[in-house]
């Protein structure tokens, strides 16, 4: 898959979400972890990408900057065998002068990618977008956009919004998330095609595509069919709930599912 996004991205990045190479490796294991400590656990156990999210403050609760310099720190002792480092802005809405705010100040931090909400629908979010991609026009960010499945109405909405994204603000990708991760696993919101023409779009454009909200291990094998770079996981990789601590089983087992999905044929779209 070739990404031909505005924005300048990060070698490791190019890297990691193969965005010069060949697709048919399978997703990688993204891990959302809300301090140093769970960091440097999460990418001893394997993790690709590091998430800083702060589960007790939303779905996309921001960790506070000087946390994620402090997990940057650390991990840089593992030099080139660092994995990539995405940190969310929090629950923001689609105002674009603070979350445009938002965005810097986390880029700023170090962090690979910033990921932010699109928490708006119809016409407020085609303007919040415009106006953010505006605000944003020269900045060297890597963006990924996260659609809240269970605010929207169906694949339709979705796929306009991802598109709006795109073309808006030049993100490097997008995801599909959920914002009440009690009421519902994503794909209990959508069907596996529904999630295959979303990957497919974000591929068209030559953007890379992302899945999570509440994901279990057993959504695995159907999850990687779609064709999904990236799968998202926090309450699968815990000891109880998604705000408890990470537990070294569980991630195992979420990273060797993953890997052995990597031979799975892709559904179609």
């Amino acid at each position: 898959m070739i990404v031909n996004a505005e924005r300048a991205q990060p070698a490791n990045i190019r890297h990691l979400l193969r965005m010069e190479g060949v697709r048919g490796e399978g997703c990688l294991f993204l891990a959302s972890v809300r301090d140093c400590r769970e960091a440097l656990s999460a990418a001893a156990l394997g993790a690709d990408i590091l998430d800083l999210k702060e589960p007790r403050h939303g779905a996309l609760g921001a960790v506070a900057h000087d946390e994620q310099r402090a997990a940057l720190a650390t991990l840089a002792a593992l030099g080139a065998n660092r994995p990539a480092v995405s940190a969310t802005v929090g629950d923001l809405p689609l105002e674009a002068t603070s979350l445009a705010a938002a965005i810097r100040a986390t880029a700023a931090t170090g962090v690979d990618i910033v990921k932010f909400g699109v928490f708006a629908r119809g016409a407020e979010a085609a303007a919040g977008l415009r106006a953010l991609g505006r605000a944003l026009r020269d900045e060297a960010i890597a963006l990924v956009a996260v659609l809240p499945a269970d605010q929207l109405s169906g694949i339709g909405e979705i796929l306009d919004l991802a598109r709006r994204a795109f073309a808006e603000c030049g993100v490097a990708g997008v995801m599909l998330d959920t914002a009440a991760k009690s009421r519902g696993s994503l794909p209990e919101l959508l069907a596996q095609r529904e999630l295959a023409r979303f990957v497919a779009a974000a591929h068209a454009a030559g953007r890379f595509a992302g899945l999570a909200g509440s994901l279990r291990a057993e959504h695995i094998e159907p999850l990687a069919a779609t064709g999904a770079d990236l799968l998202g996981f926090r309450g699968a990789l815990c000891v109880g709930d998604r705000a408890a601590a990470l537990d070294p089983a569980a991630f195992r087992a979420v990273r060797e599912r993953l890997r052995a999905a990597a031979s799975i044929p892709l559904a179609a779209a």
